[in-house]
């Protein structure tokens, strides 16, 4: 509230205003400064505008969103998971950028990750907002323990080995045993949560199988820790993990929270699968605009706004200031004049990522494949049995259910 109250004041002393533009980011209550240079070089083109931007707790995000939808009161724009643009988008919630801004989505099909698009993109090619930041999965090392990182799904399996027979283990942080961390060897495999219409589950494919049996081993043969969070760059810091996989935002702050680390880590893109492909998951936020928004066409230029090259580069380099990082996947051109350590290996993974699967669906069956996923990690289930169960109550689902708009 103190920073909605901050931006308000910044439109001057005592004008009459003649819009009021309400942002909801999810996030704590530190999110709204990445807005702050958006806001600054819309106020410029909008001297009568005022610009409120509030944050909304992840928890609370999608029980807020919908109650606004349902009222048709609220924001004018959101930022959400792309998961949650895809729900919302299926409920008539959002403003289709095909339609509303034609030269906006073309600027977006040009310059933001397609990774990033493909995960807010319907079926059917609706666009439900613009790719707003981004993390991928990235693998760390101690250089002074190993040379270079491993390369592929056989190579990984022989330098974890190797480490570990010297008392140095591996630890998987983001995602450990759900959906998130078996979700790139799915992909690296060639598999896929559902088919291109979204009407069928295929996570009992026989690429499925063999991620979720390659994965298990990560837990069965190299003892990776198994709970939600490990701290996997404190162990790194230590000596007791010589190799992880994180997220990206450990680039800009590995060397400001362990000391001991600077020096002597790197890192890399993930190994490469059976496919030849080293997909990442995806995560990040999108921006969108909300189809009751009684101030639709200044929604859409605060977003044409804040889409101009050095506007996201003036955000990306605010985070990096105070200790955060924002990638702008919207403009991921912009990513490569930043002063990130290891950049050509975010670069690099950022060309071969992909989101959650673009179906309305998959929030409300996410669960489902976490649950197959540590059936077979934590309870040496049968992988094609535990995803073939997995495929057939997501299917039955999705019949009863039928197609989405």
């Amino acid at each position: 509230m103190k920073l909605a109250l901050s931006l308000l004041l910044a439109t001057g002393c005592g004008q009459a205003l003649a819009a009021r533009l309400v942002i909801w980011m999810v996030g704590d209550d530190k999110t709204p400064r990445l807005m702050q240079p958006a806001v600054e070089a819309y106020r410029a083109r909008h001297p009568g505008v005022a610009i409120e931007v509030r944050d909304v707790p992840w928890a609370d995000a999608m029980t807020k969103y919908s109650a606004a939808l349902a009222s048709r009161r609220g924001p004018d724009l959101i930022t959400a998971s792309s998961s949650y643009a895809i729900s919302l988008g299926a409920k008539g919630a959002l403003v289709d950028l095909n339609q509303a801004a034609p030269e906006l989505a073309r600027e977006l099909d040009r310059h933001a990750n397609p990774g990033a698009l493909r995960a807010i993109r319907s079926p059917d090619g609706v666009l439900y907002g613009a790719p707003f930041d981004m993390h991928v999965q990235l693998q760390y090392h101690r250089t002074d323990l190993l040379a270079r990182a491993p390369a592929d799904w056989d190579g990984f399996l022989a330098t974890a080995r190797a480490l570990r027979a010297q008392g140095h283990g591996f630890a998987q942080q983001w995602g450990n045993t759900n959906w998130l961390g078996f979700y790139p060897y799915l992909r690296q495999s060639g598999g896929a949560v559902y088919d291109a219409s979204c009407r069928r589950a295929i996570i009992d494919s026989p690429e499925a199988v063999r991620a979720l049996t390659y994965y298990a081993r990560l837990y069965r043969e190299l003892q990776a820790p198994t709970d939600g969070w490990p701290d996997a760059d404190g162990g790194l810091e230590s000596g007791a993990y010589g190799l992880m996989q994180s997220g990206t935002w450990l680039l800009s702050r590995l060397d400001m929270t362990h000391k001991g680390l600077v020096g002597k880590w790197a890192a890399a893109p993930l190994p490469t699968g059976p496919t030849g492909k080293r997909t990442a998951v995806l995560g990040g936020t999108v921006l969108a605009v909300m189809r009751f928004s009684p101030n639709r066409e200044l929604a859409l230029d605060f977003m044409r706004t804040l889409y101009q090259p050095e506007v996201t580069r003036r955000m990306a380099e605010a985070a990096l200031q105070y200790g955060g990082m924002w990638l702008p996947s919207g403009r991921q051109d912009q990513i490569a004049a930043l002063p990130l350590p290891h950049r050509q290996a975010l670069l690099d993974q950022l060309a071969d990522a992909e989101g959650p699967p673009p179906c309305p669906a998959w929030m409300r069956q996410d669960y489902i494949v976490t649950r197959a996923v540590q059936r077979v990690v934590l309870a040496d289930g049968d992988p094609q049995t535990e995803l073939s169960r997995a495929a057939a109550v997501m299917s039955r689902a999705l019949a009863v259910q039928g197609p989405k708009p």
